[in-house]
């Protein structure tokens, strides 16, 4: 009986069992989706606004990342922290990524992981989420980014390859990702309480029923492709929180005297570009003028059509990164703009952000 059973079980399981691209459309497209088709350009760090930028690459910058450190007394908060960046944004008709960086102004750590998730820093979080949700602007919200990298000091791991302590496991990470990105969509607490106790986690420390929420903030999860050190336990799924508080997956990609981890970069676009949208985040030559990189990453985005952003980096306050001084760079990087993918027709002059458009949901 077992023998004949068998392979009609197995068949009906196949049947009813949802593919990878299957899970991707029976998701929502996430807050601050492109048209089908289309691919956000963005440039990161302090230097320069995209309003700058566009008129130093002759193409639209719809994207300005940049990165808050963490800072609870803080006077003013978060106000004191992006109202300039938001004014700017909304004048350039650009839309932020913020990523909330670990570490004080010191350099030292603001909160571990382990603290976040047992709901230490929520005050801090709750006001980011009111503050953010309240511009009504689309914002992507990037939590500590590059976590399994040996610099950051949300990392599990030590360059040596030797653990961290508990408050800096993997799984701390993970629930500390869920906290935040739960508290950064805002909504009712009952529910947000109902998801924090399903994953391990206290309830939010406040006495609000509602969190402000505007539909509009989506969250960005940011490894390193390869983890630094290369060990078990310290790659990017190790770190990944779950699809349902992911909107957006991320990779930071630089070339070093030549060299650019290109194979771990589409690994990791393989692995998660059938359930969530894909962004390059950063990317840049290191310290040199590098038109074949410049080259080959627009044409690795063209060639992936889950890919909806494309960030340079330029850099905060050195010239490593800067643009202006690549002259080869730039002429390329100006003349792969001009594709029809990084333009949005029908836009008017007044508002010409890409996104504008209705967003598509991914079915790709």
């Amino acid at each position: 009986m077992y023998r004949l059973l068998a392979p009609i079980l197995i068949l009906a399981a196949l049947l009813v069992a949802p593919t990878a691209s299957a899970v991707a459309a029976a998701l929502p497209a996430p807050p601050g989706m492109p048209p089908k088709g289309k691919v956000l350009l963005g440039v990161g760090g302090h230097e320069l606004t995209p309003t700058t930028f566009d008129r130093m690459t002759g193409a639209k910058h719809d994207i300005h990342l940049v990165s808050v450190n963490w800072n609870e007394s803080r006077e003013g908060g978060w106000a004191w922290a992006l109202d300039s960046k938001v004014r700017d944004a909304r004048k350039g008709g650009y839309r932020l990524m913020i990523h909330i960086a670990p570490n004080t102004n010191a350099g030292t750590e603001g909160r571990s992981p382990g603290a976040v998730a047992r709901g230490l820093a929520d005050r801090y979080l709750i006001s980011f989420g009111q503050y953010v949700n309240a511009t009504g602007e689309y914002v992507y919200v990037r939590p500590p980014a590059e976590m399994n990298g040996h610099w950051s000091l949300w990392a599990a791991y030590n360059r040596n390859g030797s653990k961290r302590n508990a408050d800096h496991s993997t799984t701390n990470y993970r629930r500390a990702f869920i906290r935040m990105a739960l508290i950064s969509r805002g909504g009712e607490v009952a529910k947000i309480n109902a998801s924090l106790r399903r994953n391990g986690m206290p309830p939010l420390n406040t006495s609000a029923t509602n969190l402000t929420s505007s539909g509009k903030i989506s969250t960005v999860f940011n490894p390193q492709a390869r983890g630094a050190p290369d060990v078990r336990g310290n790659q990017p799924w190790d770190y990944y929180p779950g699809k349902y508080v992911v909107d957006y997956v991320a990779n930071d990609l630089y070339v070093q005297r030549g060299k650019a981890a290109w194979a771990a970069h589409d690994a990791l676009y393989k692995k998660y570009a059938p359930t969530h949208p894909f962004m390059v985040a950063e990317y840049a030559p290191w310290g040199y003028d590098d038109p074949a990189f410049v080259k080959r990453m627009f044409q690795w985005v063209a060639a992936r059509p889950r890919t909806v952003a494309l960030m340079y980096f330029n850099g905060t306050g050195k010239n490593t990164f800067f643009l202006s001084k690549k002259p080869r760079s730039l002429a390329m990087y100006k003349s792969s703009a001009k594709a029809a993918r990084y333009s949005c027709p029908g836009i008017t002059a007044t508002w010409h952000l890409c996104t504008a458009e209705p967003a598509q949901t991914v079915t790709d």
